[in-house]
């Protein structure tokens, strides 16, 4: 009996969180959920909830996890901005939690567990706590595998590996990108030696499982042609744009005035003797960033490994403390966290008035933000747009946007409109409008640049206004009448389709 619970004291103990952690994590999450209803929606959170109201085991531009979470947040909580960006606070939070349990697991004090929590939670992570995208839930599911990794990499329960899989498999129903984790890790196994892994009958388990889950996706794209190779080929034609912005993204997530933490984290993993079972992590870091620069994919891409070297860097900081001058240590510490949060949240957080906001340089250097603002404005000029139209003419009518970010919120957040469809990603696989809706009210360029191609007569009616001149993805967008279909809808459709 006391061996049982001599055992079940100790697994207690490996998961336990100290209360400073806690506080820090849960400080965190009230901070986004308070300010989760400023400014509005973005453009792609209101795509994921109109994605999710299409069940599907997958859409052209992503997995399903992200839009499924993301209808049935609004199912439940109502269509808002804080409905939908609960989930993705919460997520941050635990990414916080995971990155001081890796401190322990790694060897560090408590001390180090709380510093790794501050490091964290003034980082990237708070930033992407403010959306709802596919990012957050794939950047948990890295931090989760990441941990059971060091765990198992020490000499952890094996079987831990199974719970790696569900965690892959589950994070391949949201996003691609944990296979440049796997491919990584593959590598950091074999370049490292770890030979008890690499025969592991239950890392191939985990494999195995991961396959399984993801399967559906997988079926799903190749019933229809394997879009998302479209999509990655669409990304990869701005891949220079893409690379030129990885070290200076991976150097704000992590901090503006913290980053040498995480980066001693990785130099310490990759080259100290003590940090040897934990290698193939650094090796995994560094094959990914490769396998992103190779591919052009997008910057935010590289950044899941963080967590680890984030923890690591925690443990160096805190014997850096201990060894003397911990005042002026502290104040330098406490300085640079400070600077690092204050910027991080000046940057991609709406804590300025609108009108404040309007005036500043912020809209054009964070276009995440701005495209948060003017939702109203934009619907509202559509829906005079409809109400101006003869009646004759209104009862055949059918809205058509350029992109997925100008049809989703017509649907959220319009009254009496018409049917709104669009031609871009998985917009178009819900199409074409029926064949008597012949009026058409356009939203947004052209798609092909011609609409001559498709209509007798098109005319602009108006333009799209926020109010504040705040120059976003919206701002002055024409919106356009068109009439007298030269073909069918079933003709014309094809010639719509667009994938970015």
């Amino acid at each position: 009996m006391k061996s049982s619970a001599s055992r079940s004291n100790r697994r207690l103990d490996s998961i336990a969180v100290p209360w400073p952690v806690l506080l820090i994590a849960g400080l965190m999450v009230a901070g986004l959920l308070v300010l989760a209803g400023s400014y509005g929606f973005h453009g792609d959170e209101m795509y994921f909830v109109v994605a999710g109201q299409h069940p599907a085991f997958g859409y052209v531009d992503q997995p399903p996890l992200t839009p499924l979470l993301s209808a049935a947040s609004v199912a439940l909580l109502g269509v808002s901005p804080t409905a939908v960006r609960i989930l993705p606070a919460l997520e941050m939070g635990l990414i916080v939690v995971l990155i001081a349990l890796m401190v322990r697991d790694l060897g560090g004090t408590r001390r180090a567990q709380t510093l790794a929590a501050i490091t964290a939670a003034i980082s990237g992570y708070l930033a992407g706590g403010h959306l709802d995208t596919t990012t957050e839930p794939d950047l948990l599911a890295w931090a989760i595998i990441l941990w059971l990794v060091v765990k198992l990499l020490a000499g952890g329960d094996r079987r831990l590996w199974l719970v790696v899989g569900v965690t892959a498999g589950i994070g391949l129903e949201n996003k691609d990108t944990l296979l440049f984790l796997a491919a990584g890790l593959a590598v950091g196994l074999v370049v490292a030696r770890r030979w008890d892994v690499v025969r592991s009958p239950w890392a191939w388990a985990a494999i195995g499982i991961a396959f399984l889950l993801w399967l559906p996706n997988l079926v799903w794209q190749a019933a229809n042609g394997w879009p998302q190779l479209t999509m990655a080929r669409a990304i990869s034609q701005y891949a220079g744009d893409n690379r030129g912005q990885i070290v200076p993204l991976l150097w704000l997530f992590t901090g503006p005035f913290l980053f040498p933490v995480t980066a001693a984290g990785l130099i310490w993993v990759l080259r100290s003797k003590a940090a040897e079972p934990w290698r193939p992590i650094g090796i995994a870091a560094l094959v990914g960033l490769g396998l992103v620069v190779i591919s052009g994919g997008k910057a935010y891409y590289a950044i899941g490994s963080v967590p680890a070297f984030m923890a690591a860097g925690a443990i160096l900081l805190d014997r850096w403390l201990a060894r003397g001058h911990m005042r002026v240590k502290g104040v330098t510490f406490t300085t640079a966290a400070v600077l690092s949060g204050a910027l991080i949240v000046y940057l991609t957080l709406p804590i300025l008035p609108l009108a404040t906001y309007a005036k500043s340089t912020l809209p054009a250097t964070v276009p995440d933000v701005a495209n948060t603002v003017g939702w109203p404005q934009y619907v509202a000029t559509v829906e005079g747009v409809v109400a101006a139209l003869p009646a004759d003419e209104r009862a055949h009518a059918v809205i058509l946007t350029n992109d997925y970010s100008e049809a989703s919120p017509l649907i959220l957040l319009g009254t009496d409109l018409p049917p709104v469809y669009s031609g871009h990603n998985s917009f178009w696989s819900w199409g074409p409008p029926p064949a008597d809706l012949t009026v058409v009210v356009h939203v947004g360029d052209w798609r092909p640049a011609d609409p001559t191609r498709f209509f007798v007569g098109c005319h602009d009616v108006a333009h799209i206004d926020n109010g504040l001149g705040i120059p976003n993805g919206e701002q002055g967008t024409a919106v356009t009448v068109c009439t007298g279909l030269r073909a069918p809808w079933v003709t014309i459709w094809p010639s719509l389709r667009t994938i970015s």
